[in-house]
């Protein structure tokens, strides 16, 4: 039956075999053949109608044979029509003619194919398209789309014009169809380069999927239905511009991006790096209290790093001014100072009060408290305070300095009086040399001691603790030497005055003399009303009063170290 050209689908091939009648018969004659032989093969008894039947069925199969290889002359010359339209095919071979007949069946049929460009997509190319603007492939640009790309991104915008959802399901079911017979894993890859050109939002269950999320629920066939599509908001260039200078501004650097998405997302990120950094220096705290005012600007970024892309686009602009007086009043300086030198004098300072702080009740003035009012200052970090504090500790330094060598020369002078002393008394001279500098050897390791210290306070009381007590011991060790070079022999197992070697602090001959036998006129108790000496009369009482505390020691047998 012969069709006219309307009666031809665009869907359909159609192929037009020459007419031969002989085919028509022998097609007849083989299924007729073939049906008797079924029908008769398996009831009959007779060996010779076996035969028979036997034979007809090996005729037939020649007679296939025969038809087959008829079948595929004409074929090579038959006429192949695809919506009343011949297709122009020139090898005569039956199996090439008809693929290529398919191929333009398919081409025909589904026009909107030729969108993919011949790409071969698989579902592991899915990740590969959502990385491409991180790898730089977009320049972090929406580029001039593809043509699969705009017919996706077309659907989904008109979608959204006329309030229709648009599902991933939907956008599957609508573009494996006609006119477009795209495969799964095409649809797929084509609505991940839109994802990551920044044209195409996904959603599940309101929330936007970013990064590994995207990738797993474009992968999960089950949850298609519930995954939302939506084109990407537009932004002005005018909104882009406005966050490509905020962000030079404030992060002193310009952004990677240009792209709308992208830059939204980048300065979020640059907000959270910033906020964690802040976050780590205002653990410091203890040592720095100064850092107390980055509280504000870290609530401030905590909330601003929490907002979605869009609001860095829209809502930005509006604490704007905010954000850059917290850069330049709190956020710059404090920077500025903890990776600066002003940290170091900052430390040093507070180092200083601390090693020096016993130093501090011999030093005249206010240097110390105009320090400690800059150390506490929670303003500290601004202005050229740290640059006054560096001039004011230089000069609190220079003054302790000069005060711990007065107390040191004037330790020193008193340690070399006491000495002299000694010296110049005749039990001293009487001793030998080796004796007499035993009785030295305190002295210098003392003044050595106090060479060495920078505590005003310890000098004076080891300087005075010698005076009270060691100085004593000495003289008393010095007159037991001398006692015992002119006493006469003594049993060499009994050291000089019954006493023995561990009971005295002097070299191989050591000797102790009671400390009851000396006095420091520091500890005499002189009787006088007066605090203060005003005039002559005062004096001459004084002295009167001192004598007698001196004679009520001497006649008690004790002697007065003066």
């Amino acid at each position: 039956m012969l069709r006219t050209a309307s009666t031809y689908k665009a869907d359909e091939l159609f192929v037009l075999m020459p007419s031969d009648e002989r085919l028509v018969r022998d097609l007849l004659m083989f299924k007729r053949t073939e049906k008797y032989i079924k029908q008769n093969i398996s009831v009959t008894q007779q060996e010779a109608v076996k035969r028979i039947l036997n034979d007809k069925g090996f005729q037939n199969r020649e007679r296939e044979a025969r038809l087959r290889q008829q079948v595929q002359t004409l074929i090579g010359k038959s006429k192949l029509l695809i919506g009343g339209a011949d297709v122009e095919v020139a090898n005569e071979d039956p199996q090439t003619r008809i693929i290529r007949g398919f191929h333009e069946l398919i081409s025909r049929a589904y026009p909107n194919l030729r969108m993919l460009r011949g790409v071969s997509y698989t579902e592991n190319d899915i990740s590969n398209c959502l990385n491409r603007t991180d790898d730089g492939l977009f320049g972090n640009d929406a580029t001039a789309l593809a043509e699969s790309e705009q017919e996706v991104l077309a659907f989904i915008q008109s979608n959204n014009r006329g309030g229709v959802r648009t599902t991933l399901k939907s956008l599957l079911e609508k573009f494996e169809r006609k006119p477009y017979g795209w495969y799964y894993a095409a649809i797929l890859c084509t609505v991940a380069n839109l994802c990551a050109r920044g044209k195409v939002e996904v959603r599940l269950d309101g929330n936007i999927l970013e990064d590994s999320e995207l990738e797993r629920a474009l992968r999960n066939t089950h949850g298609h239905g519930n995954v939302v599509l939506e084109p990407q908001i537009e932004f002005t260039a005018s909104q882009v511009r406005a966050l490509k200078s905020f962000y030079e501004d404030f992060f002193d650097s310009p952004p990677r991006s240009s792209e709308a998405k992208a830059l939204g997302k980048e300065a979020g990120e640059a907000f959270q790096d910033m906020y964690h950094d802040l976050d780590r220096r205002i653990a410091q705290v203890d040592q720095y209290p100064f850092l107390n005012a980055l509280k504000p600007a870290l609530e401030t970024l905590k909330e601003v790093a929490g907002k979605p892309y869009t609001w860095h686009l829209t809502e930005l602009g509006k604490q704007e001014d905010q954000l850059l007086d917290l850069k330049e009043d709190v956020i710059d300086p404090i920077r500025k100072f903890m990776g600066g030198s002003q940290k170091d004098i900052y430390n040093q300072a507070r180092s200083f009060l601390q090693s020096q702080e016993p130093n501090f009740i011999y030093m005249p003035g206010d240097e110390i408290e105009q320090i400690r009012t800059i150390l506490n200052d929670p303003n500290c970090y601004k202005g050229n305070r740290i640059q006054q504090l560096k001039g004011q500790l230089d000069s609190l330094q220079e003054h302790i300095d000069e005060k711990v060598q007065q107390t040191r020369a004037q330790a020193e002078t008193s340690l070399k009086t006491m000495q002299e002393r000694m010296q110049s008394m005749d039990e001293y001279q009487s001793l030998p040399e080796p004796r007499q500098d035993e009785l030295n050897k305190p002295f210098r390791d003392l003044i050595d001691y106090i060479a060495q210290e920078r505590l005003i306070a310890v000098i004076k009381d080891r300087t005075r603790y010698f005076e009270e007590e060691g100085y004593q011991k000495l003289l008393g060790k010095m007159v037991a030497l001398a006692n015992q070079k002119s006493a006469p022999a003594a049993d060499p197992d009994q050291p000089p005055g019954g006493q023995s070697e561990d009971q005295n602090d002097g070299g191989p001959h050591k000797v102790k003399e009671s400390a009851a036998d000396y006095v420091h006129t520091r500890n005499l108790r002189v009787a006088f009303d007066k605090a203060w000496l005003a005039d002559e009369g005062d004096v001459d009482r004084y002295l009167n009063a001192l004598r007698e505390a001196l004679l009520v020691e001497v006649q008690q047998g004790r002697k007065v170290q003066i």
